[in-house]
């Protein structure tokens, strides 16, 4: 057998004895496919040690009040390998900072309403991902629609 990397050599061996020509080094780790540890939302105060997520802590940004742990999600869900865009894993992220429990105790008021408005027109999403959010928000909006008719005909 002939190796693919010489084109005098007729056997596979660590190096040809007629031209000292070797086989072509395997690709480094980085363009190897490695498994990717899922990002998560964390958040560190001044001295940067963890601490617990305040879900009702605001920022302003251009002089409008917006969800910080949202915007904090949204720039961990970009950052990173990749290409800068939020892919449909990521923004799970953006999703669990709009809506921290499922059971209707978190709402989805007019300042998340503002800072999801936000991260859709600044970051860049993939198709997935932009779909995702929105499913997740509709079917979101939908149930709190329910409860809140519900609540109104007691």
């Amino acid at each position: 057998l002939k190796p693919f990397w010489c084109k005098t050599q007729k056997l596979a061996s660590r190096a040809c004895p007629k031209c000292g020509c070797s086989p072509p080094a395997l690709p480094s780790v980085s363009l190897r496919m490695v498994a990717m540890k899922a990002k998560q939302l964390t958040t560190r105060n001044k001295k940067g040690k963890y601490s617990k997520k305040n879900y009702g802590k605001t920022i302003k940004i251009g002089g409008k009040t917006y969800d910080y742990v949202m915007i904090e999600a949204a720039k961990i869900a970009t950052k990173g390998t990749g290409d800068g865009r939020v892919s449909r894993a990521d923004a799970r992220l953006i999703c669990k900072a709009a809506r921290p429990s499922s059971d209707g105790r978190s709402t989805y008021d007019a300042v998340e309403k503002a800072t999801m408005a936000y991260i859709r027109k600044t970051y860049k999403f993939t198709p997935a991902g932009d779909q995702a959010v929105r499913a997740f928000i509709a079917s979101q909006a939908a149930k709190q629609a329910q409860r809140t008719k519900h609540k109104k005909a007691m």
